[in-house]
This record gives C-alpha cells, sequence and structure tokens, in this order.
C-alpha cells in the first residue's frame, strides 16, 4: 500500500505541486496511478484531493498560480503595522475567492466519488465546535459512514482555514444535518503522514511492512531566534504578546508538529536502512517566501525549488519504489 503524504504551508505549496509535475513527467506515471491513499493537511488537502481526483502534478501548478493570485490579491496588502493592528480583531484575507477556486476545481465532486474511483483520502482539519481534532476520510471501512457525501471543495476549505490568514468555516454534515465550524488542520498535524500510517493499518488492512510512505514538505521559513538581550526594552519585545508573534504563532505551532511526526514516523520504519519505506522530502527556502507572498519572482522561485529536487538524482532513486 503506497501512501501520499503532503504538508500544509499556503502559496508555497506551488513548490509541492512542481515537484510532482516533474516527478510525473520524468517517470511517465501519475501520482493518481501510483499511491492507494492520500493524506494531506490545509494547502496540502488541496494537493491531495486534486491528485485523488485524477489531476496532474501540470495542472495543480496551473491551479496554484491562479488561486494565488486571487486568494492573496494584492488590493487586501496591508502594511505591516497595519497588519499587526488588524490581527487582533479580523482575519487578513477574505475566504471567498478560495473557496471559488476550489469549488471550479472539484465542482460538486465528493469523496465517494474518489472511493468509487478505488482511491483513499484522508484530510485533518480542526473542529472549533467541538474542540477537538477533526479528520475527513473516505468511508473505507464498515465503521467509517460520515463522509462520502461531503463535496472536495468544502473539506479542502475546511482544512485550509488558517487562524489569522481566513476566518474559521461553518460545515453542516450531509447525513445528521449539524453544523460544525472549522479550522486548519495545521493546528495539530502539519505532517499527516503519520495519521496515513495508522490509517492504512486500522483501517485499510495493510501490515506495517506492506506500507510504502512518501511524504512532501514545503519551503519552510528558518524559525531559529538566537538574540541576545541586552536592554529592558528588548527583552519585553522577546517576551512576545500576541501583536509581536504576528504570522510566526502559526508557523511555530505548525512546523513544531510536523518535526515531531518526523521523527515518530522515522524511528517507525526504521530510517537508517536502504529499504526504508519512509520517504520525506523536505524542499529549501528561498528569501522572501511566505505562506501569502505571491508575485513573479516568488512563483518563479517556488517552482524552481520543486523543479530542482524532483531532478536530484539520489531524490529520483528514493522514489522508484513508488513508481516503478
Amino acid at each position: 500500500m503506497r501512501v501520499l503524504s503532503t504538508d500544509g504551508g499556503g502559496y508555497i505549496g506551488l513548490a509541492t505541486a512542481a515537484f510532482i509535475a516533474e516527478t510525473e513527467r520524468h517517470f511517465g506515471k501519475s501520482f493518481h496511478q501510483s499511491f492507494d491513499l492520500f493524506c494531506g493537511t490545509s494547502t496540502g488537502a488541496i494537493i491531495a484531493l486534486a491528485l485523488a481526483s485524477g489531476l496532474s502534478g501540470k495542472e495543480i501548478v496551473g491551479l496554484y498560480e491562479n488561486l494565488g493570485t486571487q486568494v492573496f490579491a494584492n488590493p487586501r496588502r496591508w502594511s505591516r503595522a497595519t497588519r499587526y493592528l488588524k490581527f487582533p480583531f479580523w482575519p487578513l484575507y477574505s475566504n471567498q475567492p478560495l473557496r471559488r477556486a476550489v469549488e471550479t476545481a472539484f465542482g460538486d465532486r465528493t469523496l465517494g466519488d474518489l472511493q468509487s474511483s478505488g482511491k483513499n483520502v484522508l484530510i485533518t482539519s480542526f473542529s472549533i465546535t467541538k474542540g477537538r481534532p477533526r479528520i475527513f476520510k473516505t468511508d473505507h471501512d464498515p465503521s467509517l459512514s460520515l463522509d462520502n457525501k461531503r463535496r472536495l471543495s468544502d473539506i479542502a476549505l475546511a482544512s485550509s482555514a488558517a487562524p489569522y490568514y481566513f476566518r474559521p468555516v461553518d460545515l453542516e454534515c450531509p447525513v445528521t444535518n449539524q453544523v460544525e465550524t472549522f479550522c486548519d488542520g495545521g493546528v495539530f498535524a502539519n505532517h499527516p503522514a503519520l495519521l496515513g500510517l495508522a490509517e492504512a493499518v486500522s483501517h485499510l488492512g495493510a501490515t506495517p511492512k506492506e506500507v510504502s510512505i512518501l511524504s512532501l514538505s514545503t519551503p519552510r521559513q528558518d524559525l531559529s531566534r538566537a538574540e541576545t538581550v541586552t536592554k529592558p526594552w528588548d527583552k519585553r519585545l522577546l517576551s512576545r504578546g500576541i501583536m509581536f508573534w504576528g504570522t510566526r504563532l502559526f508557523s511555530v505551532m505548525i512546523d513544531g508538529t510536523s518535526e515531531i511526526s518526523h521523527e515518530t514516523l522515522r524511528r517507525l520504519v526504521d530510517w537508517d536502512r536502504a529499504d526504508s519505506k519512509y520517504c520525506r522530502i523536505d524542499f529549501p527556502s528561498a528569501p522572501g517566501l511566505g505562506m501569502d507572498i505571491v508575485n513573479d519572482r516568488t512563483t518563479q522561485t517556488l517552482k524552481r525549488v520543486g523543479f530542482d529536487k524532483a531532478a536530484d538524482g539520489k531524490i529520483k532513486s528514493q522514489l522508484n519504489q513508488f513508481f516503478i
């Protein structure tokens, strides 16, 4: 059983899409053909759902190029000071452009449609209503019966509702008619590969030795901070109330959970073995990149980052187990 896991990260998911596009070109085989279970969080949820639906990496690159300019439109930009003043009261962006983008991409397709085509899906979100994680899945086990009628666009929107950036999303369950409010799955599982392993073993009938996992990150910022505090004012700033945390607060949460998931999986599947069944692809970051920074330079940089990683000979050899 082959599991694909795609991390969150906003517009920088374009690098992941570019990696997928070049990998498909090189091997002459699609991710849709090659994987059985697709797991994703936030921007990774959009990518996972698109691949499970049969879209190619090249099509997803085009989706992101259009999505970026619509969702993170320049007229909604704020100066740094204004963004921090806005943060305590409203999210930075309307989620309506994102809603239109995912509805255009997925139409009325549901999780049930994906399962009917032989593909299983696991998408993370967080239920604000119930105060706990929520995982949307195809009904691929007799114990699962709630999600197959859910639209892919609704699930993508719920998984991508990043705090600070977008407002939470209200969804009505098509089975129970209950309404729940959701935010981004990255608050607890930005790296959903560990959940994918558990799902493959517990609900899809695979043994651990039968599971191969390809996990794709996104280019992440360096969040290390090693300032030397010399003045009382500097110390107060480093104490960081919410205004001085800003976007870094969400980045710290999602990157921290990603590192824990990676280390856990690495130890579970014996990362040091040459025949390891867990392959984690980390993308290098570059100056000026960010979850909501969209311009010609960042677009070209992200596509180059993804292409260069896929073109690396060592990476290609690691990917053989998934495509040959």
